[in-house]
């Protein structure tokens, strides 16, 4: 399945598959608006399939946030492939509990 990124009211929704042939796109948009805005709103409810190269650029755009002082809100703690493949990385505190998407 393809990746798509869809703006839900200022909740930036990824669809599909979040793997290395797409990881340059959701990169290069969560870039841009890190750039842009204070606070970002990332949900993960809508992943497909997530591998190592996804995981890779979450943490790039977590640390970008950190070290911009921005506000990076990531849902989706639910979806039960994205939270096995985030808990074997270690990378489950980068979930947000107080927001919804």
């Amino acid at each position: 399945m393809n990746l798509e990124i869809i703006n839900n009211v200022g909740t930036f929704e990824i669809h599909g598959d979040f793997t290395g042939a797409n990881t340059d796109i959701v990169e290069s948009y969560f870039n841009k608006l890190l750039d842009t805005y204070y606070e970002v709103v990332l949900c993960l409810k809508q992943v497909q399939q997530i591998d190592s190269n996804a995981l890779k650029v979450l943490q790039f755009i977590t640390a970008k946030a950190k070290r911009r002082s921005k506000v990076l809100f990531v849902l989706g703690k639910e979806n039960a492939i994205v939270f096995q493949e985030l808990k074997k990385a270690n990378l489950t505190k980068i979930f947000k509990n107080d927001y919804d998407c």
